[in-house]
């Protein structure tokens, strides 16, 4: 039984100590990552996004004038006949 006790601690210190190792370099991999790069990527999302809204307000602009414009051509055509 007490063989079994020791295995079973040295297993436990053996897991705690690999538990360590990889918070650590967990931490340092943090530590080192460019914030700055992800900074700019979020920048660039929000001028995507604003890209996006300015493009469909021309679209619903374009359509609106698509739509004066086919009235002045039904127009000139039943002034035509």
């Amino acid at each position: 039984m007490g063989k079994v006790l020791k295995a079973a601690a040295i297993i436990g210190v053996a897991a705690a100590g690999t538990a360590a190792v990889l918070a650590l370099k967990k931490r340092k991999e943090l530590e080192d990552y460019d914030y700055e790069e992800l900074d700019e990527d979020f920048d660039d999302c929000l001028e995507d996004e604003d890209d996006a809204e300015a493009a469909e307000e021309t679209a619903d602009t374009t359509d609106d004038v698509e739509a004066d414009l086919d009235k002045v051509e039904d127009a000139v055509e039943e002034v035509d006949e």
